[in-house]
């Protein structure tokens, strides 16, 4: 066991009013930054004082049980303080830090490099790491992590939350057999008391999931709960530092679907307008003043077609704090109604009509809104905690648009007490070192199939959509069995359907009613497949089609079974070359 007294009151100084600005909007009441094997105090980048270790406070079990030594190389990009110094672990070890009550930010800092010190290898370590009976990684690869990082890294920060109902935080470090574990970092800071437990601006955690439609289930965290940081974006802008917990907020360019997505930045005069319920310390000026839209003001109606959509991998098996930041700054946009908006969580509906005007009640407050969603393992150890943003017409806003500033995801541990997920999968290096990542799906390039789908979820059943595509499957097959000659009119492929006949395969105990949905559902399906995508429908005209009259419905033109060169490439191209208007 590791007793630290952490009376270095200089160092705590030091370290909540510097890199931060002069005035930060948060000022912690434990702040301890930690160099693992170092020597002597040193100043980081951000000009925050690292402690050194001190061995006179260093147990002799410990020292049995670890060691210090330095990185052989610095790759470039790695700051000195505090990755080029590191403490490795033979046995299990525990520091004890004494802190005041409450939540506290947990950030461990790993550099998995070659160390000096008989020629230790850190790429190979596998560990675990518990704090105060939670488990935060278990049989954890530093390497492996470090690689599937993006942006791409060469170091690790892990941060957690973690409850410290006492007054001491117990972190372990356990190698797994025939291992070591090792850590070059150490940091603790204290936070605003429930800053992300008790709920968005309107102390609400908005559970989605499979509940009745537009029910709204609560969910609750308490100070019994520890949460890991996933993900926390400045959405639309750049890397920005944070509010007096050195909390880092990244851009959002690799987790944007689309990067051409209407992007505005606002410039530095406009003034953040803090309230009582989104004060300064939620999240930087920098969050709120930038922003992105999905453009197309000359021709609105085409956000109907798609969303604004971020891709997010996460650990299956466990529950995630969603926390989206909003604030409309564009002069254009003062009054509730002009921006109205959908969001969707992994394909379901977290809140159907969102207007921050009316949300925030005025231009330049900021908000938050807290959602909680359960990502299953039906999809892999690592799927996609996919966030749409889509224009709500029904109201019809004088803007058909959305708005997204910044956005956290934060994992919430089991029931056991875990957060701890599957390292990321190994994957080939090319010959400099990097990943060989392979070429993107198309569909998560261009997504507007998909979109489309989702769009169709909002006003229906996904599973009817499946009926549409096998009964279409089922045509085509028997399309191609038909003579070469045919005439290019669905008329002749579909007599029976155009004629009012029928060949079902269920039996004459069908109504008339129904005869006449399953014809209406083959047209659409008809329209929708058509190879030239000017030819296939809008979402709100497949909508109208389903809704309609089977007579106000035209025959479409038989799909061909050949695609000219020309044609596929019209049908596959995205926009992601070309930046799209904003949308003012």
């Amino acid at each position: 066991m590791i007793c630290h007294a952490l009376i270095i009151l200089s160092v705590l100084v030091s370290a909540a009013s510097v890199g931060e600005g002069s005035t930060p909007a948060y000022t912690p009441t434990d702040v301890f930054l930690f160099n693992c094997g170092a020597t002597a105090d040193s100043i980081d980048n951000d000009g925050r004082n690292w402690a050194a270790e001190n061995p006179e406070i260093l147990s002799s079990d410990y020292a049995d049980a670890s060691f210090p030594s330095e990185a052989s190389f610095q790759d470039s990009g790695v700051p000195q303080v505090p990755y080029m110094t590191a403490r490795i672990f033979e046995f299990d070890s525990t520091y004890s830090f004494p802190v005041s009550p409450g939540w506290k930010f947990l950030r461990l800092y790993f550099y998995p490099n070659r160390y000096k010190n008989g020629g230790f290898r850190a790429v190979n370590c596998l560990f675990s790491v518990t704090v105060n009976g939670f488990t935060l990684l278990n049989d954890f690869t530093a390497d492996l992590t470090v690689r599937a990082t993006k942006p791409n890294s060469k170091s690790l920060i892990k941060e957690f939350i973690v409850p410290v109902n006492n007054r001491t935080l117990n972190l372990t470090f356990k190698p797994s057999s025939n291992s070591f574990a090792f850590v070059n970092g150490i940091e603790i800071v204290s936070m605003p008391d429930r800053l992300y437990s008790k709920g968005g601006f309107d102390d609400r955690i908005t559970y989605v999931g499979s509940t009745a439609a537009y029910e709204t289930v609560h969910f609750m965290i308490d100070n019994t709960t520890a949460l890991e940081t996933v993900y926390r974006l400045n959405v639309g802008g750049q890397s920005v530092g944070d509010t007096g917990m050195f909390r880092r907020w990244v851009s959002d360019d690799e987790f944007i679907l689309n990067e051409a997505s209407g992007l505005i930045t606002v410039g530095p005069a406009v003034e953040i307008n803090y309230t009582e319920k989104t004060p300064a310390y939620v999240a930087p000026e920098d969050v709120y003043k930038t922003f992105r839209t999905m453009g197309n003001v000359e021709n609105p109606k085409l956000n109907l077609n798609f969303n604004l959509t971020w891709h997010l991998s996460v650990d299956a098996g466990f529950t995630y704090l969603v926390r989206l930041h909003f604030c409309e700054t564009m002069f254009e946009v003062t009054e509730p109604g002009q921006r109205v908006f959908s969001i969707f969580l992994r394909n379901q509906m977290a809140k159907l009509e969102t207007d921050v005007i009316h949300l925030s009640g005025g231009s330049r407050i900021p908000v938050y809104l807290d959602f909680s969603v359960y990502v299953g393992s039906s999809n892999g150890p690592r799927p996609d905690l996919r966030l749409d943003l889509h224009p709500f017409s029904a109201v019809k806003p004088t803007y058909l648009d959305a708005i997204l500033n910044g956005l956290e995801i934060l994992k919430v541990n089991n029931s056991e007490g875990n957060l701890a997920g599957p390292n990321p999968d190994q994957e080939p290096m090319d010959s400099k070192g990097n990943l060989a990542r392979p070429n993107p799906n198309p569909e998560t390039l261009g997504g507007k199939l998909h979109v489309r789908m989702l769009a169709l979820t909002a006003v229906g059943s996904s599973i009817g959509l499946v009926a549409f595509i096998v009964v279409v499957m089922l045509l085509i097959r028997r399309m191609k069995r038909r003579k070469k000659n045919m005439k290019d009119n669905s008329v002749v492929m579909f007599k029976d359907l155009e004629n009012g006949e029928h060949t079902w395969m269920l039996g004459d105990e069908i109504t008339k009613e129904e005869k006449e949905i399953a014809k209406k559902m083959v047209l659409v399906s008809l329209w929708c497949i058509q190879p030239c995508p000017s030819d296939r429908p809008s979402m709100n005209r497949v909508v109208e089609m389903i809704e309609g009259s089977l007579d106000a419905l035209e025959i479409p033109r038989k799909p061909s079974m050949h695609f000219s060169t020309r044609l596929t490439l019209e049908s596959s191209s995205l926009p992601e070359s070309s930046s799209l208007p904003s949308p003012f």
